[in-house]
């Protein structure tokens, strides 16, 4: 805990750095005559700011007030703590917003349409192009009805594993619900993202799905098209429907 020295320790404001032997740190902590001469410059003038701050002259900071001073500091410490808890908490409870319950790097679809009018904007103002792919792993039907929904999950995360590790860092993968996902590429005509998800789907149907000694073919349909200016987002997924 932060301390503030009494008047009969020193008349120079400030500190040193923590020392060994059971010494106190911090405002307080103090060692020999050499420890005392080494003092932290960043706590030099704390003590006299403080007096500044509150209009208190520095001669006049008697021990019960040096007391109470220290007490607010010590108060003004755990404050700042349990600010940065709970601000790194919320932190973390944001990031866990966006992602999937459960499929390896891939934000829900909240998050993937957030993203998506981000970088459609982004791409308007820009003059630069981006694309949007989107994907129905339909082996996942056929499988939910012969092995049930376990059997169906693992396909689509693997899928999706596959996906998150071929495209770029800058790509988001996202989930549309049930076997849908969907990928926006920033700074990606169409004919580049068309290349880019036929080479990336070619290997993820060369990964056969493997289950109970049967080796499953994977059967992907997806469409790949350029942003349109002015389109909402929610009409870009419908456009890039594989169905449609």
């Amino acid at each position: 805990m932060a301390e503030i020295p009494s008047s009969g320790a020193s008349s120079q404001a400030g500190g040193v750095n923590p020392v060994s032997g059971g010494t106190a740190t911090g405002y307080g902590g103090y060692g020999s005559q050499q420890q005392r001469g080494k003092r932290s410059p960043s706590l030099r003038h704390v003590f006299a700011d403080i007096a500044s701050v509150l209009g208190i002259p520095e001669r006049k900071l008697t021990p019960e007030v040096q007391n109470a001073l220290n007490a607010m500091v010590a108060e003004m410490d755990r404050l700042r703590g349990e600010i940065e808890q709970q601000t790194n908490r919320m932190k973390w409870l944001e990031e866990q917003a966006d992602m999937h319950a459960w499929l390896p790097a891939c934000v829900n679809r909240r998050a993937l349409l957030r993203e998506l009018t981000r970088l459609k904007d982004f791409s308007e103002r820009s003059g630069i192009a981006g694309s949007l792919a989107r994907f129905d792993i339909r082996t996942c039907d056929a499988l939910r009805g012969r092995f049930g929904l376990a059997a169906s999950d693992a396909l689509l995360a693997q899928v999706t594993e596959t996906l998150v590790a071929q495209v770029r860092g800058t790509d988001v993968v996202g989930s549309l619900g049930g076997p849908c996902l969907a990928v926006v590429m920033p700074q990606a005509t169409e004919p580049q993202a068309v290349h880019k998800i036929d080479s990336v789907l070619a290997l993820a149907g060369m990964r056969l799905f493997e289950l109970q000694g049967e080796r499953i073919p994977i059967e992907i349909a997806w469409k790949a098209q350029g942003f349109v200016p002015g389109e909402a987002p929610e009409a870009a997924l419908l456009r890039c429907d594989p169905a449609v």
